[in-house]
């Protein structure tokens, strides 16, 4: 399979994912949310956009030559502030959480469901311990070509909730700026996506990341059950706690403050 033939296919396997079409994007795009449960959705997702630009830079470390290099140092001027007046994106989806009725550094202080942990420490591990082309996989297809199908059944949600455009700004710049970061992935994956070990590579890269997206969807989906019927919460939690399924729930300041370290595969 040539490169063009493999990267049509992978991206009709990824739009077709079970991450990318997971029941609570449906749910959000069909069922009245309010403002409170955007709020308790975005802080579980507030860890995945400020720790994003750290995945990026973890890779381009790693990456072996000025080409591969290229693709990513692009994406990451749109993320720290390019088309967005020099907010970077972290920023920007602080504003959103503001809007949503979150208080200052409430994002610091929430506990996360596991899921939102595991999907940042899996992310990092890509990165950094699996071949190059399994981390550009991740972030490429796994990231730029799965957003632009989920965040329009949100932006629906977000509409009917009453946000407006000045409030759902991250979300409007995210799907726009990942059109344009879809196209430049393309042109690069097709100086890599050549011969079979290569396109395995990318394709695991981008499989794991989807994998690590819908547990962190779950997660989210529990977390919004939870503040939505908090009497039943004790009895999900013995449930857990008979299978053995309890885990500890950081905060994202905990986790900044203790990060898991990183060491880079030779």
């Amino acid at each position: 399979m040539n490169a063009k033939e493999f990267l049509k296919s992978l991206r009709q396997e990824i739009e077709s994912h079970p991450a990318v079409n997971h029941p609570l994007l449906a749910r959000v795009q069909q069922v009245p949310f309010t403002r409170e449960d955007f709020k308790v959705m975005g802080l579980q997702h507030y860890p995945l956009v400020g720790n994003f630009t750290s995945y990026m830079e973890f890779l381009l470390i790693r990456s072996p030559d000025s080409d591969a290099k290229q693709w990513l140092a692009k994406v990451l001027v749109d993320e720290y502030g390019e088309g967005s007046e020099n907010k970077d994106h972290a920023t920007v989806y602080l504003e959103y959480l503001a809007a949503a009725g979150a208080e200052p550094d409430e994002e610091l202080h929430t506990p996360l469901h596991p899921d939102v942990i595991g999907f940042i420490t899996e992310h990092r591990r890509i990165c950094t311990q699996e071949p190059y082309l399994v981390g550009l996989g991740a972030l490429g297809p796994g990231h730029e070509w799965s957003i632009p199908k989920m965040f329009p059944p949100i932006c629906k949600g977000l509409r009917r909730a009453g946000f407006n455009t000045e409030e759902m700004l991250y979300f409007d710049l995210h799907m726009e700026q990942d059109i344009d970061h879809g196209l430049w992935l393309e042109e690069a994956l097709e100086m890599f996506a050549e011969g079979d070990r290569a396109q395995q590579e990318i394709r695991r890269g981008a499989l794991l990341s989807l994998a690590a997206r819908q547990r962190f969807w779950s997660g989210v989906q529990a977390k919004i059950v939870g503040w939505r019927q908090p009497k039943n919460l004790h009895l999900r939690r013995q449930i857990m706690l008979k299978n053995g399924q309890e885990q500890k729930e950081w905060t994202f300041g905990e986790f900044k403050k203790e990060p898991p370290v990183i060491n880079f595969a030779a």
